[in-house]
């Protein structure tokens, strides 16, 4: 990420691990706010598409980062579309259930 330096790169992750606790933090309080009723299940579901687009961003970013220019946005265009379709299914889901 940073090339010759010694400091950054390893902030540069820290502060990107510290922003993916804040995003489940995050995540807890609107699901308390919107009475989701969240259970075991329905944090698996939600946190596994979580994982499946940070990873998808990330392979992108690193097929770019290494001069893979049409891979590195058609595996976004590609994974990210069926990703983003598959949250928007889940997150009816999750609003369906939540009087249940």
């Amino acid at each position: 990420m940073f090339p010759q330096s010694t400091l950054l790169d390893p902030l540069f992750w820290m502060v990107l691990g510290a922003i993916q606790v804040l995003v489940f933090a995050g995540a807890n309080e609107w699901a308390k706010h919107y009475r989701l009723n969240m259970n075991w299940w329905k944090w698996a579901l939600a946190g596994g598409w979580w994982f499946s687009f940070a990873l998808t961003v990330a392979g992108a970013f690193t097929l770019l980062g290494e001069n893979e220019g049409n891979a590195g946005w058609y595996f976004p265009g590609f994974v990210g579309t069926g990703l983003i379709i598959a949250g928007v299914i889940l997150l009816q889901l999750i609003l369906k259930l939540r009087n249940a």
